[in-house]
């Protein structure tokens, strides 16, 4: 989202962007006016642990109702003067208030299975290989279900405004036209898809070269290594899965560049094969790497993609199950492995598949090859703008 609202202000649009707190100075330092919105995800993030537990589950969805009651409380504030509203990820009451200030509203989808479609589950169901008629069974059932949790918090909301209630949440939190923000290399969105969409691909962020020269000393000791980090996965998980990470790593016969998303001291050290960094971009450092280890956040899944190197994702929660079973189906990786089934021996074996398949390395960098981050942006701008 600040790429996009980057380039909609060399478009000469007066753009703010409403976003965690945790992340106002980030965008300040690229110039982008910044509205902290709600709580810090990441802190919240931090505190839980085993994400892909069921209990972190409903820990989220509680944190999530909290959200957004202060989200609808917020927003009109925030909304004041303005000509366009756009949500993503989980602005789930920004459609509502821009209905009732009468604002135009778009909504940037960074997955295609936030449609409901039979081509994919419902995010909170792991399984992708279901046949479509579950799929379709699937989302009639959180429709269902969904009348006592979302779709009623949003009608109370709206009622409390003198705004009719609706039926179908999903639908009215979408909007008129979606923007897909994914690339077709990976993934396209599904001809049975019930709302009305644009796919333009993934929307890059291009920042500053980082100069690290530890990182270039270690890079230069010997073949690509490998990336591992699980970003905006809890710390404790993270912290925990390093002697996995590295033992797999030996057992292969790679070194390893880890990410160390934490800032309290840990017992994890370097050695001649593990170096860790920390806070550094992307696609910095994925050309120069084997392969990446990660958590299948779709920002992650199209760097690496961009970056022409294979992935192994380690799913832990969403639509984390979605892109690794995309990444596989699309020959850019192998089968991802979930977190609570992840072992030593089944990441080295990935990680030998990696290395050592021809096939697969030539597909990521043909797949690479085709991605157009310039005309991604362009085009979503486009489709943002259209009608308004």
């Amino acid at each position: 989202m600040l790429a996009l609202s980057l380039a909609l202000q060399e478009k000469g649009h007066d753009v703010l962007l409403a976003g965690p707190p945790e992340k106002e100075g980030w965008a300040r330092e690229l110039n982008c006016p910044y509205h902290p919105l709600g709580s810090d995800v990441t802190a919240f993030l931090d505190g839980m642990k085993d994400a892909h537990s069921l209990y972190s589950a409903f820990s989220f969805v509680r944190f999530i109702r909290r959200e957004l009651s202060d989200q609808f409380h917020t927003l009109r504030g925030i909304l004041a003067g303005a000509d366009l509203a756009v949500a993503a990820s989980l602005v789930f009451t920004l459609s509502t208030v821009a209905e009732s200030m009468g604002i135009p509203y778009r909504y940037v989808a960074f997955t295609p299975q936030l449609l409901p479609s039979g081509h994919h589950p419902f995010l909170a169901f792991r399984r992708q290989d279901l046949p479509e008629w579950m799929n379709r069974m699937g989302w009639r059932m959180v429709r269902s279900l969904d009348r006592f949790n979302l779709r009623a918090l949003l009608n109370e909301m709206r009622r409390g405004i003198g705004l009719m209630p609706m039926e179908d949440p999903w639908v009215h939190i979408l909007g008129p036209l979606v923007i897909v923000a994914a690339d077709r290399v990976i993934v396209r969105v599904p001809p049975d898809a019930l709302s009305p969409s644009v796919q333009t691909g993934y929307l890059h962020l291009n920042q500053p070269d980082v100069a690290l020269p530890d990182l270039d000393a270690f890079l230069n000791r010997g073949a690509p290594p490998l990336y591992a980090g699980f970003g905006s996965m809890p710390v404790q998980d993270q912290v925990e899965l390093v002697p996995l990470i590295t033992s797999a790593a030996r057992s292969a016969g790679q070194r390893v560049v880890i990410n160390r998303f934490w800032d309290r001291t840990s017992r994890c050290l370097e050695s001649d094969d593990v170096f860790f960094i920390s806070r550094y971009p992307h696609l910095k450092l994925f050309p120069r790497m084997a392969a990446v280890i990660h958590h299948g956040g779709a920002g992650t899944t199209a760097c690496g993609a961009l970056s022409g190197v294979p992935q192994i994702i380690v799913p832990h929660v969403l639509d984390q199950y979605y892109w690794g079973n995309q990444v596989h189906r699309s020959g850019l990786g192998p089968t991802p492995i979930w977190r609570s089934r992840l072992t030593s021996q089944k990441l080295s074996a990935a990680i030998r598949d990696c290395v050592v398949n021809s096939e697969m390395r030539e597909r990521v960098r043909m797949a690479a090859a085709r991605i157009t981050p310039d005309q991604s942006i362009q085009t979503s701008v486009e489709a943002i703008l259209k009608g308004v």
